[in-house]
């Protein structure tokens, strides 16, 4: 269960009411972990709540820890695969080139799993556990505008919805985001590649021998192609409990517009998929789909203010934070932000100090998602260079290190260790509950006795 940071008092009077705009896995997991942690929360979605993606979603370490810890691991047992390994493969050739191993000695130090599932599995999970901690949710309903000042959310029909504070929860094509960045929202750079959901039942895998090994290898599998790239995964139906394969392929745009949302699928288009550059198998395997989701990117420079100056309006989740889609942690990082906030609200504060609260909640996730949002579209590039000589390096650095890459943890040598780890280990090893635990340990005495000041 959601609760706050260790050996520190919890708050137990003074609660807030909070509206959450927007029903995505960001909002959701915020509504749960504040309603658990004595606030009032209401959901407030344009949508019917309906949510069939059967997308995948990959579930690293920094993220699992935060789920074990509110109770919702045996639940995401049951809808996931835990990872062993990532293998890079020519996209032409299929070559394996170079595995990056989930080593046992790691994962144990990291004290959680990498998983993957659906989208749709852990968003319906979030929706039942918020809904049974007594989160009020409001569907087919459309924000239309924010007051800032009086706290008050207006919908399309006109009504208005008090709050103590307001979320903004509302993904990429945020309402509430022009309220707190101004004109920064709307000064992004589209990106020059379109990523493309894709989703393929392992039944009708099984019978072909060349892809048997993809419906049982739990391997995160990366086909690196020519100036495009695919990767797999299998994820688990929550309702059936069959497994499928989750397909991503990043391709160019070729200057033609996409839409930014994966709610709308259309038929495959091999010529817009750039089928041709990859291996014949890889061909077969898509060609199982009969609709793929493309989804278009704006990238914008980390935006400077995440909360407004009235103190009552908050970004979360891609709304704050427009990851590249079909990251690694495009989840991870929704989860982390209402880990930060309920961790943040728990602590034994009076009302007037929310300003300060959610000043601490900006301080805290602004230089953590810019550095992730950086490196997951550099991690893209990487795998998606054109052929040439950068491509070629990669290539041979990936089967150079590929014997060195499949030694057993305490035979490896420190410096590829390193070099190899450093960067993932940044990410895996954050906690969001430690984060607010350090800042309360240096700002808290002075916080109390300074009232709702923030402390400089």
């Amino acid at each position: 269960m959601p609760g706050g940071p260790q050996n520190i008092p919890r708050r137990t009077s003074q609660m807030l009411r909070f509206v959450v705009v927007g029903g995505s896995i960001a909002g959701v997991a915020c509504a749960y972990a504040l309603q658990e942690v004595g606030h009032q929360v209401l959901v407030v979605e344009q949508g019917d709540g309906r949510c069939n993606s059967h997308g995948g979603i990959r579930c690293p370490p920094n993220m699992t820890r935060l789920l074990n810890h509110w109770g919702l691991g045996p639940a995401i047992a049951r809808v996931s695969i835990k990872a062993n390994r990532f293998t890079f493969r020519n996209g032409k050739s299929g070559e394996e080139l170079g595995p990056l191993v989930l080593h046992e000695k790691l994962m144990k130090a990291l004290a959680a799993d990498f998983l993957y599932m659906q989208h749709g599995a852990l968003h319906a999970m979030f929706v039942e556990f918020a809904k049974n901690a007594g989160v009020q949710f409001r569907y087919n309903t459309e924000v239309v505008s924010v007051d800032p000042w009086k706290g008050v959310v207006v919908t399309r029909k006109g009504a208005r919805l008090s709050a103590d504070v307001i979320i903004g929860a509302d993904g990429y094509r945020s309402v509430v985001r022009p309220v707190v960045v101004g004109s920064e929202g709307i000064k992004g750079v589209l990106d020059k590649r379109v990523s493309v959901n894709i989703t393929v039942p392992t039944d009708l895998m099984r019978p072909h021998k060349d892809l048997f090994q993809l419906t049982v290898s739990p391997e995160w599998s990366l086909w690196l192609g020519d100036d495009c790239a695919m990767h797999g995964l299998l994820t688990v139906d929550p309702k059936s409990f069959k497994q499928e394969y989750a397909i991503v392929m990043h391709v160019p745009t070729d200057g033609k517009p996409t839409q930014d949302s994966w709610a709308r699928s259309q038929p495959l288009d091999e010529k817009f998929l750039k089928l041709d550059r990859f291996e014949p198998r890889i061909q077969k395997l898509v060609r199982f789909a009969q609709t793929m989701t493309p989804t278009g990117h704006t990238i914008y420079e980390p935006f400077d203010n995440w909360v407004h100056e009235s103190g009552r309006v908050v970004l979360v989740g891609e709304a704050a934070h427009p990851l590249m889609p079909n990251g690694s942690h495009n989840a991870a990082m929704s989860i982390e932000d209402a880990m930060t906030l309920s961790t943040l609200f728990s602590l034994p504060a009076a009302k007037s100090h929310t300003s300060v609260l959610l000043s601490a909640y900006e301080e805290l996730r602004q230089p953590r998602c810019a550095a992730t949002q950086a490196s997951e579209l550099r991690k893209r590039d990487f795998v998606c260079l054109p052929i040439g000589p950068e491509q070629q390096a990669r290539d041979d650095g990936l089967r150079d290190a590929r014997a060195r890459a499949l030694l057993d943890w305490d035979d490896a040598e420190e410096e590829f260790l390193r070099d190899t780890w450093e960067e993932y280990i940044d990410l895996f090893a954050f906690d969001a509950r430690e984060a607010v635990e350090d800042w309360w340990t240096k700002w808290g005495r002075l916080y109390r006795t300074r009232g709702c000041q923030h402390p400089e």
